[in-house]
């Protein structure tokens, strides 16, 4: 699955087993989502910090995109 990211960014998004998935931007680790017993979703970073919970697997997604490209200038984004 794929997120289209306002300026035409695309980040993948993959389940790697079941309630976890990483997400990817041109080879780059933009932070992965792991799905609690309760059914919300804790969302990491790319360095693996823990920024939070959301209800729902798009809104943690949106939120770890956001953040990396908002963290990484657009002259460093291949």
């Amino acid at each position: 699955m794929s997120q289209v990211i306002d300026g035409g960014h695309e980040v993948r998004w993959s389940q790697v087993e079941e309630g976890f998935y990483v997400g990817n931007y041109r080879g780059n680790f933009v932070g992965y989502i792991d799905q609690t017993a309760e059914g919300t979703f804790q969302k990491f970073d790319w360095m693996s910090t823990l920024r939070g919970q959301a209800p729902s697997l798009e809104r943690s997604m949106a939120c770890l995109n956001d953040l990396y490209f908002a963290s990484h200038a657009e002259g460093s984004l291949q």
